[in-house]
């Protein structure tokens, strides 16, 4: 399998309407109200934690590395009180966002190891 197809299964298999179907209750919001604002069928799941959140490890909270869209969100049971809420950004649950963050950790995957992804070049 070429690397094209690979990252293709990877983002068909993570829409939010296949994974409503096949993992009903893996997610509160695949019986409720949908976490980002995009069409069931754009929504990608995969990284439901995103890798553009920010965490310091120092202050035990985070925030955002793109640039900076959510808020805080304010609740006593996090040590700090607050915790960054990226519910306002749907960046990287875009198709296009997927298959770029795929094919670039695919390329660095390679670089430490060919033998890892030699299927994928």
């Amino acid at each position: 399998m070429n690397k094209k197809d690979l990252i293709r299964k990877i983002v068909e298999k993570y829409t939010f309407k296949k994974r409503k179907k096949e993992n009903p209750d893996s997610c509160p919001c695949y019986n409720g109200t949908k976490c980002h604002d995009l069409s069931d069928e754009e929504l990608i799941c995969l990284f439901c934690l995103c890798p553009e959140y920010q965490y310091d490890l120092e202050h035990i909270e985070g925030g955002c590395k793109i640039d900076g869209i959510g808020k805080w969100f304010y609740h006593n049971a996090h040590p700090t009180g607050r915790i960054w809420d990226c519910s306002d950004c749907s960046i990287p649950h875009t198709k296009e966002y997927v298959n770029k963050y795929l094919n670039e950790l695919l390329k660095n995957l390679r670089q430490f190891n060919p033998q890892i992804c030699a299927y994928t070049a």
